[in-house]
């Protein structure tokens, strides 16, 4: 699995956006709404 690094800053949004949530989960959905926003070709098979 690829490695992402994040500044402390927005890794205390994460936790406060995961909530309860795994924060490596959260990540890894707004990086797929990033990546899908920026480029939509890049989900299609």
């Amino acid at each position: 699995m690829p490695q992402i690094t994040v500044s402390d800053d927005l890794y205390r949004q994460l936790e406060a956006e995961s909530s309860e949530k795994d924060v490596t989960d959260t990540l890894w959905k707004m990086v797929g709404s990033y990546r899908r926003s920026n480029n939509p070709e890049s989900d299609t098979a």
